[in-house]
């Protein structure tokens, strides 16, 4: 659990980039190919993305299949089902999906996570990795110092630093060189071959383990927020549903607003303080995000509610009583779907963001009205 955790934190993280940064998409469509020469930064997103072009800045890629070939002279930001960069990137790599493969020389760093992330034997990275998923495999080089999370961990390449590992399962085979230590932490020992060079010590620590209140503390939040999304419903029935109404009839332009809300007012908040005289007006507004934050994951919550009863045909004769029952329902599919590798908390995520942007929206039609 702990570590579905730690890769599911990088991967949301990872993600929540890529979709603020797609929102200025130069190109997006069902199949997007992009070849020659771009001589900018590129946006692309799409079920299929191509990038068989040679790009003198950054590349944010999105889509069902990434794909991207040629060299890249800044960083390369990519998501989807499955990305694989056999690019020659000239700077960072921070990538997210199902399946993660690296094929391609690095000069900086690697962040990434995903179901399967490799880092095939003729890839290098510059600089140092840090990666995390159910399955992580390391056989090209890694400059600096590697960081790896998952429940199977295998390691064949070259390391040019310290290796610090977090796994069910550590296999380091024969053809692995570690220059550095190698520090694992892990409920069973790893399989070292005999072959493997390892310069510097090998370090066992212990496996953080949660404790039984964390779990106990887990149900309370739990049922806490069933009670905060009922009591939300209860208190303004009418507000509540038409934010979930909105997100379902402009889900992208929700979804836009959720990232901008979430990113932008941080630092509005605190332009305002350091000019003092705007104390006055950062306080109601960092009041309203600390709301919002909240306000939008029920949101979501209330709109996942209203579509299982839509399923039911009983959205239009629903009672509070009916309508309340199905919020809570439909919090429980959403810490359920949370168990599914990678997709669930992605899902979760976009649906916050979702909800997020809906409430600014009901909340300034209600106020133009």
């Amino acid at each position: 659990m702990l570590v579905q955790r730690t890769y599911g934190l990088m991967l949301a993280l990872l993600m929540a980039a890529a979709a603020g940064a797609l929102l200025a998409a130069q190109q997006a469509g069902e199949v997007v190919v992009k070849r020659g020469i771009v001589a900018e930064d590129l946006y692309v997103a799409g079920r299929s993305v191509d990038v068989a072009a040679q790009v003198q800045g950054d590349v944010v890629a999105a889509g069902k299949r990434v794909s991207i070939d040629e060299s890249v002279a800044g960083d390369v930001l990519a998501a989807g089902e499955t990305v694989t960069i056999r690019a020659e990137v000239q700077d960072d790599v921070r990538a997210a999906g199902r399946s993660v493969t690296l094929v391609g020389p690095v000069a900086g760093h690697v962040v990434a996570a995903g179901e399967t992330v490799s880092i095939m034997p003729a890839a290098t990275v510059g600089e140092w990795a840090w990666l995390a998923g159910a399955e992580v495999n390391v056989a090209g080089r890694v400059g600096g110092e590697l960081k790896a999370a998952g429940q199977s961990v295998i390691v064949s390449g070259e390391i040019g630093g310290d290796v610090e590992l977090m796994a069910e399962e550590i296999r380091i085979l024969g053809h692995a060189r570690i220059k550095g230590d190698l520090v694992y932490r892990s409920d069973n020992e790893p399989q070292i071959s005999d072959g493997a060079d390892i310069a510097g010590d090998i370090i066992a620590r212990p496996m953080p383990h949660e404790e039984p209140e964390a779990r106990g503390a887990g149900f309370i939040f739990l049922a806490a927020l069933a009670l905060a999304a009922g009591v939300y419903y209860l208190l303004f029935p009418v507000f509540s549903v038409a934010g979930a109404e909105g997100l379902r009839r402009s889900p992208f332009t929700a979804l836009g607003l959720g990232v901008a809300f979430l990113f932008s007012v941080p630092f509005v908040i605190l332009l305002l303080i350091v000019t003092l005289i705007g104390v006055l007006l950062a306080l109601p507004l960092l009041a309203w995000y600390l709301v919002s934050l909240l306000g939008g994951f029920l949101t979501g919550v209330i709109f996942v509610g209203d579509a299982g009863l839509r399923l039911l045909g009983k959205a239009g004769s629903a009672t509070r009583g009916l309508r309340v029952l199905f919020i809570v329902l439909a919090l429980l599919a959403l810490v359920l779907i949370q168990f599914i590798p990678v997709f669930g908390g992605l899902a979760v995520l976009v649906l916050f963001l979702l909800g997020l942007g809906a409430l600014q929206l009901q909340a300034w039609r209600s106020y133009s009205r």
